[in-house]
């Protein structure tokens, strides 16, 4: 049996923003805070899609998706996720299961963590049994715990069809 392990990482800053909202797994958490990107800056998508090409060893997001490039400024990160999953099913490949790592200071997620692991059921094709999702703050220290930042570290098992 051949089996994969992949690993993503994404980060991106947070800047301060009245009624605003931060994007995770299209799921839109509100608060005061907006995060700073090129594409629609959904870091569990973009973690996710480079642990799927990590474990297939491919290139990472920023190689097939500059964030120089005009063509893809606001890009949907769930166009990037696509394009991850397609890559797994040329290779022949499917999920076996996630696990999915947000820091987060603020806001807190409890309130969206069922929805976020619906979506990710849902965009991954995987019964959400199959998803871990922990939800982490930086403990006041550094980036993450001064709300500058957003980080998310995801891990995926890719077993061959």
């Amino acid at each position: 049996m051949d089996i994969r392990t992949g690993f993503g990482y994404d980060i991106h800053q947070l800047e301060e923003k009245k009624d605003s909202f931060v994007l995770l797994a299209q799921v839109i958490v509100l608060g005061d805070l907006h995060i700073v990107a090129h594409s629609d800056g959904d870091v569990v998508l973009h973690s996710l899609s480079n642990a799927i090409l990590s474990g297939l060893g491919k290139e990472d997001i920023g190689y097939y998706f500059p964030d120089n490039k005009d063509e893809t400024k606001n890009m949907s990160s769930l166009d990037i996720l696509s394009f991850a999953l397609n890559e797994m099913k040329k290779e022949g490949y499917h999920l076996s299961n996630v696990v999915v790592d947000i820091l987060l200071q603020q806001p807190k997620l409890k309130p969206y963590r069922e929805e976020i692991k619906k979506n990710l059921s849902q965009y991954l094709n995987i019964d959400i049994s199959r998803i871990g999702l922990a939800a982490n703050t930086g403990e006041h220290v550094d980036a993450v715990g001064t709300s500058k930042a957003v980080v998310v570290y995801s891990q995926v098992l890719l077993m061959k069809d």
